[in-house]
């Protein structure tokens, strides 16, 4: 029922089902105390064999408002948010053209299908520009392109360099043996992965937030769409940002990726052929970026890419020492300065991510919290099992609700697939809908209706990482605030301590936290000895690692019903306006129905790697 994509979280994937393979074979800890690198430090230059191309285009980059405000003045914070994905398209590409020495990319995914190449066409002409162009991806998400396409990307101009970070294996594509292989050989190699995303232009301005390169990320895909966040930045923050490309780019972890064993292959033996996306025309997908771009004033077109003066804007990120398994080499605790904010909060949390799996740091922080002030308000929307792009994550949170809503207090929202909202969230959405042969002006249905009638629009997955605190200060980045982010992945981030900027920013989460957009999560309505009875059950059987198989859920989801207010799930009335449509609403009974039962049931052992 649900449509998936090509995902942030593939490598939890391969991760998660290697992982329980490995368990159940008995050979898990020997896969985990083999974890030397295979590669050395990165040589510099390409193989003698290859002549990249040193063509030089006439072309003058675009005059920008951004960049000049920022140049001007690089004593002032200031941030444009990227909410919509066309938005956070068309500021990469005017930033790409209005390029004069240096742009610099890190990522976690780049696929190569119709955004991933237009962006990289993008870049391939600023290099033609004399503008000298740097990409760093992490290796682990396949780019879903052929070797002797990879092999031209990776070498197609010689002001350009592709670089691999943390690479599995020797080849630049690897197959699904290559994973099993690496989990039984190297699994701290396979486990441990570069999330930061960055795009940094003349080292004055960047954007940086969740969105990796891929048709999903900008609202492209007809079938399966990430709500995700980005922030453009500029001011005495850059210092930070080119701080840590120069680290991940400069660190022995990182490849070149012409020297890769398969493209290296193509490339000698002449199978390099450029993609013909990258070499024809702009296409009409991307005719209004394309005709927008080279705007100079981005804000006068699109109100909302208006730039925000900020009162204080601090980068965060994490290092490659993280990867070190004891921490040798890391002297930071990259995003202290948030948790620090969260400790600090006296009226109110507002918090959005795409998994919400508590690790044992998540807990104390939020029981401290709790105990430390009883009426604080912590209200948080995450993915429902119907949205998710990670059954994984989503099986261990429903696993985890209990806890959440009852020790931790939270006011818990998970998101419908098809939002009642969308077309206010997502401006390309009527375009997605005639591509899927629907009119752009059907009438959406509402309520639980939706999810029967509204097949033919994509399905949406929040991936926005987010918080704020006491609408005063907030958190963009790249960090899913789970087990994986604080111990495992490197990440990155911005914290901005200003008020009118949180309070906007609130205002967006917790638009998805409507009854329009999101079920409510809340305990089921049992007589009270059968509550309390149960609740110490489920209690007891979700803290097992194993076996957690109590059959009476203790929460379920929630739909406001039609003609009522919606009210917290604490109000008297909750029960009467609210109308219970089951744990796992917006899902068939099938396969993602029992794989989540499954892993609730048998794999919670596995929390730590979510």
């Amino acid at each position: 029922m649900v449509h998936r994509g090509s995902v942030d979280s593939s490598k939890r994937t391969h991760v998660f089902r290697t992982w329980v393979f490995l368990l159940l074979a008995g050979i898990l800890p020997a896969g985990c105390t083999i974890a030397p690198d295979v590669f050395s430090s990165p040589k510099p230059g390409a193989p003698p064999q290859v002549q990249r191309d040193a063509g030089r285009s006439p072309d003058l980059p675009v005059t920008s408002v951004i960049m000049e405000q920022a140049r001007a003045h690089p004593e002032a914070h200031r941030v444009i948010l990227l909410e919509d994905g066309d938005d956070a398209l068309l500021a990469r590409i005017h930033l790409i053209r209005a390029a004069r020495e240096s742009i610099d990319v890190q990522t976690f995914i780049w696929v190569y299908d119709d955004s991933g190449l237009f962006v990289f066409r993008e870049l391939l002409a600023a290099a033609r520009r004399g503008v000298k162009v740097r990409i760093l991806v992490d290796q682990n998400v396949p780019p879903k392109i052929s070797t002797e396409e990879y092999a031209a990307l990776v070498t197609a101009h010689e002001n350009l360099e592709l670089r691999l970070f943390r690479p599995i294996s020797r080849n630049a594509i690897n197959t699904s043996w290559t994973f099993t292989h690496t989990a039984l050989t190297r699994y701290s190699t396979l486990n441990r992965r570069m999330h930061n995303k960055i795009l940094a232009v003349d080292g004055v301005a960047a954007i940086t937030g969740g969105r990796n390169y891929q048709d999903a990320y900008f609202d492209r895909d007809p079938e399966f769409d990430y709500l995700d966040r980005d922030v453009l930045i500029s001011g005495p923050a850059m210092a930070g940002v080119r701080e840590s490309f120069e680290t991940f780019w400069n660190s022995r972890k990182a490849y070149e990726a012409s020297r890769m064993s398969d493209l290296k292959e193509a490339l000698e033996e002449g199978r390099a052929r450029m993609p013909e996306a990258v070499r024809r025309p702009v296409g009409p997908k991307f005719a209004e970026i394309d005709r927008l771009a080279g705007r100079p004033d981005l804000a006068a077109i699109r109100p909302s890419l208006k730039s925000w003066p900020v009162a204080d804007l601090e980068f965060m990120w994490d290092s490659p020492a993280k990867f070190h398994p004891f921490g040798i080499g890391s002297d930071r605790d990259a995003f202290e300065p948030i948790i620090a904010a969260v400790r600090a909060a006296e009226e109110e949390v507002c918090f959005e991510s795409p998994y919400v799996v508590m690790g044992k740091k998540g807990y104390k922080l939020f029981r401290s919290l709790r105990k430390e002030n009883p009426g604080l308000q912590l209200r948080v929307v995450t993915n429902s099992l119907s949205s998710t792009d990670n059954v994984y994550a989503g099986a261990i949170s429903l696993k985890q609700r209990r806890s959440l809503i009852v020790e931790l207090g939270c006011e818990l929202y998970v998101a419908k697939p098809q939002p009642g909202e969308i077309r206010q969230m997502v401006s390309r959405y009527g375009e997605l809908l005639q591509e899927n042969g629907r009119s752009s002006q059907a009438e959406l249905p509402t309520g639980a209706a939706r999810i029967e009638q509204e097949q033919d629009g994509p399905v949406y997955c929040i991936h926005s990482k987010s918080i704020v605190v006491d609408r005063e200060i907030c958190y963009v980045g790249s960090h899913n605030f789970d087990p994986r982010s604080f111990s495992l992945n490197t990440e990155c981030g911005v914290i901005i301590r200003d008020a009118a900027f949180s309070i906007h920013l609130e205002g967006i989460i917790r638009k998805k936290m409507r009854p329009q957009n999101s079920w409510v999560v809340a305990a089921r309505d049992y007589p009270p000895v059968m509550e309390e009875l149960n609740s110490f059950i489920t209690a007891v059987s979700s803290q097992l690692p194993l076996f957690d198989i109590w059959p009476l859920e203790h929460s379920s989801c929630y739909e406001l019903k039609e003609g009522f207010e919606p009210v917290p799930p604490d109000h008297p009335e909750f029960y009467e306006r609210y109308e219970d449509v089951g744990p796992i609403p917006g899902l068939d009974i099938g396969m993602t129905t029992v794989q989540a039962e499954l892993i609730r049931g048998f794999a919670g052992i596995a929390t730590p790697l979510m």
